[in-house]
């Protein structure tokens, strides 16, 4: 009895001095801590001198029944530090060690490898950097390791394959490098397995193929080349497989279809080559298949129409050709179809109206025909509807107005005709209506500006609409950013209700028939990025209105081929605070910020040729006022456009100087003063715009020298002709020293002839020359006839 009793004081007295030993380790390591005065810590401290208690009540302390601390959770509480003096040997019979989502950084020690009885291990979401030491292999306990989130690099440790507990690993978005090491095949326990969103190199080790009990494998967003192991078709527990975004080449193994539990299925964004395997209609439990932008050619199987768990469907950015196949209407729960960006042909299968739980299709960019389908009006769920750059003919279903959910309705490029019918209106949701470059003609339904108060885009161009433009638009909940009509027939006036759309950014009527004043109140719209009226018949002078800055965000004016007349306003440029700063593109901010199912469209016109910008670059500022009756001088504001990339002035009536303040614009591609009446000389400081590709001085009244260097060196004389006062190169007339022998040397001629002709009139130097040829060819004639000269009746008698 004493010696048990002698054996129970013994093992508390060494628990004492253990448990006193973890609570100085721990105590010492946060003193390391940059913000050791965390709250969340403010348990750390000795409570006395025996520490019977402590550690054990601390904060993130976890203890057993005989005080040794066996887990530390530590997550998500802001410690901010290294684990440098973390004394790892102190802690023998933890077995749990978490620290996600804090801010440690520094390397992860090679001391680590102390923790010999470490079963969960978590230190995702810090800044640890530098590589994983190869030490973490002896951890031969260790079921869960989570390094994710870091700053981690080099090679994942070959000794990970000795770890043959472990079920989960995450080393997902960190900077590791290298391949995947084979050894892993060893971990037939692995379940989970992340290694995405790295520098991985190198291929697949077909070795994978041995983990049977792993449901989820993440490989995507690394650099891996090669196959797809036909050895995956053995994992027939897992689940989810996702190999996007890598470099990953070959066909796709008809083994996949062995995986028969696989609910995701991930291949996208690689150089896949070959079709698409019929064996994967037999993964019955499939939920989403993506493999787009690959280089997979031929048809859809028939088969994948037997996936009758399929939610998504993506195939999109490919060279996959044929019909869609009737089956694909058999997916009842499809949620997404994306066909877009390759080769489909014939009609789009009236079978589609039975997919009810459709939420997005896209069959944009292929080369589909016939008409579209009455039967998608059955689609209620419905939110976008992308059909865009295909060849679809026939009318404008009336049935798409039963789709109440549609927010994106994208129409455009195909061959559409007829009236847009006024069902279209019942789609109150609607964000994105786009039908330009059809053939639908008829007047625009009053109703398509003021039906949705969600409305963003409304973009009717190109197409053969008559009449005047809708005059309702909403005046409160106004959301409309683009509106584009440009190329119809449109005719009246420029409707003043547009004042109501205050978040109006593109505004594009160009090319139609529209006959009005110009709508001086426009520039009271705060937003306005462009403005394009070119091609129409739009008159009187161009001013402001009363507000205290118009356009201060404009980007692209085109008012050109119109009848506007009057002097340029130079209240107007001071205000295109847009156009001063260069800076802009330096943000990193390339195109205007549009919808990712829309981007505005505008054509510009550099050099006589339509310039049309897919996507509206910040950087493209442009002013277009040619083809008017402006006159006057160019104001000198205009120099203070610093990022102005194109200016076209040509065709007005404009006169004055060119002002000196145009080398400002520093960034300047494109001027154009041609077909003016512009005087003086062309400033030689022009020739320090580095970036002038093209310029047109030509039909002016300009005079003097061309100015020499920079891009003056590389203009042809078609750029300065129609004008007689020029001189310099590309011209041939010479100026300076040239000029002046040319006329010394005529000036010497004509005082010799002063000299012979003093006296005599021109008449009489007329007369003179004319009687004496008369009497030189008769005297010939005389000689030639009497002498017959012998070399004559020579050649005569040859003949």
């Amino acid at each position: 009895m004493l010696l048990k009793l002698l054996f129970i004081l013994f093992t508390l007295f060494c628990s004492s001095i253990h448990a006193k030993q973890e609570a100085d380790a721990l105590l010492k390591w946060k003193t390391s801590l940059i913000n050791q005065n965390n709250s969340l810590l403010s348990s750390w401290t000795r409570l006395n001198r025996t520490m019977s208690i402590a550690p054990c009540t601390w904060y993130g302390v976890h203890c057993n029944d005989h005080g040794d601390v066996i887990k530390l959770n530590l997550s998500a509480s802001r410690l901010n530090g290294t684990l440098e003096n973390f004394n790892f040997s102190s802690f023998t019979s933890l077995t749990h060690l978490q620290l996600r989502r804090n801010d440690f950084f520094g390397s992860i020690p090679v001391e680590i490898m102390y923790l010999s009885k470490l079963v969960f291990l978590d230190l995702s979401g810090n800044h640890f950097s530098r590589s994983i030491p190869q030490d973490i292999g002896v951890l031969l306990y260790l079921e869960t390791l989570s390094l994710r989130s870091n700053n981690l690099e080099g090679h994942i440790p070959v000794s990970l394959g000795n770890l043959s507990k472990l079920w989960y690993l995450r080393v997902d978005d960190n900077k590791l490098s290298g391949s995947i090491p084979q050894e892993l095949g060893n971990l037939y326990s692995l379940v989970s397995v992340n290694m995405s969103f790295n520098f991985l190199t190198g291929h697949i080790p077909s070795g994978l193929g041995n983990m049977t009990k792993v449901t989820e494998l993440y490989l995507y967003l690394n650099n891996l080349t090669g196959s797809i192991p036909p050895s995956f078709g053995n994992l027939s527990s897992l689940k989810i497989l996702y190999l996007d975004m890598n470099e990953l080449s070959g066909r796709i193994p008809d083994e996949l279809g062995n995986m028969k539990n696989l609910s995701q299925l991930l291949l996208g964004h690689n150089q896949l080559t070959g079709s698409v395997p019929a064996s994967l209609g037999n993964l019955s439990r499939l939920k989403i298949l993506d493999a787009h932008e690959t280089f997979l050619s031929g048809v859809i199987p028939q088969e994948l129409g037997k996936l009758e768990s399929l939610t998504e469907l993506t195939f999109s950015h490919n060279e996959l050709s044929g019909q869609i196949p009737v089956l694909v209407g058999n997916l009842s729960k499809l949620e997404q179809l994306f066909l877009n960006d390759n080769q489909f042909n014939g009609s789009i299968p009236n079978e589609l109206g039975n997919l009810n739980s459709l939420v997005k299709m896209l069959l944009q960019i292929n080369r589909l025909s016939g008409p579209i389908p009455c039967s998608l009006g059955n689609l209620r769920k419905l939110e976008s509807l992308t059909l865009h750059d295909n060849k679809l003919s026939g009318y404008f279903p009336d049935t798409i107005g039963r789709c109440k959910s549609l927010k994106h309705l994208i129409l455009s490029d195909n061959l559409l005709m007829g009236h847009v019918p006024k069902s279209v209106c019942n789609l109150r949701s609607l964000k994105i209506i786009h039908l330009g470059n059809n053939r639908l003609s008829g007047r625009i339904p009053q109703c398509l500006s003021n039906f949705s108060h969600e409305l963003q885009v409304l973009d009717l161009r190109l197409n053969r609409f008559h009449g005047d433009i809708p005059a309702t638009f909403l005046k409160q909940d106004n959301v409309l950013t683009s509106l584009n009509l440009n190329g119809n027939q449109l005719d009246g006036s420029i409707p003043t209700t547009l004042i109501s759309c205050r978040n109006l950014e593109v505004l594009d009527l160009g090319n139609n028939m529209l006959t009005d004043k110009f709508p001086h109140w426009i520039d009271t719209l705060p937003k306005m990025q462009v403005l394009v009226l070119r091609g129409n018949k739009l008159n009187g002078t161009l001013h402001t209105s009363n507000t205290k800055a118009p356009f201060q965000k404009l980007r692209i004016l085109d008012l050109s081929n119109n009848e506007f007349t009057g002097p340029l306003p130079s209240n107007y440029f001071n205000n295109f605070k847009a156009m001063t700063s260069i800076d802009r593109a330096a943000s990193g901010e390339l195109y205007m910020a549009g919808n990712y199912m829309y981007d505005d469209r505008v054509v510009l016109m550099v050099k006589g040729l339509s310039l049309e910008l897919q996507r509206i670059l910040v950087v493209y500022t442009t002013i277009d006022l040619s083809v008017n009756k402006l006159e006057g001088e160019i104001p000198d504001t205009i120099g203070e456009l610093r990022a102005l990339r194109f200016l076209n002035l040509s065709h007005n009536s404009l006169s004055g100087r060119i002002p000196t303040h145009l080398s400002n614009l520093v960034v300047l591609e494109h001027l154009d003063l041609s077909s003016n009446k512009m005087t003086g000389e062309i400033p030689e400081q022009l020739a320090s715009l580095s970036f002038l590709a093209v310029v047109n001085f030509s039909q002016n009244q300009l005079q003097g020298g061309i100015p020499q260097g920079g891009q003056f060196n590389t203009f042809e004389n078609s750029s300065f002709q129609g004008n007689n006062g020029l001189c310099g190169f590309p011209l041939t007339k010479k100026c300076g020293d040239d000029d002046d022998d040319g006329i010394s040397f005529s000036q010497k001629d004509e005082d010799e002839d002063d000299s012979f002709l003093n006296g005599f009139s021109w008449e009489a130097v007329v007369l003179g020359y004319g009687f004496g040829m008369l009497t030189g060819l008769g005297f010939g004639w005389f000689v030639f006839y009497m002498s017959k000269p012998r070399w004559v009746i020579k050649i005569t008698e040859q003949k």
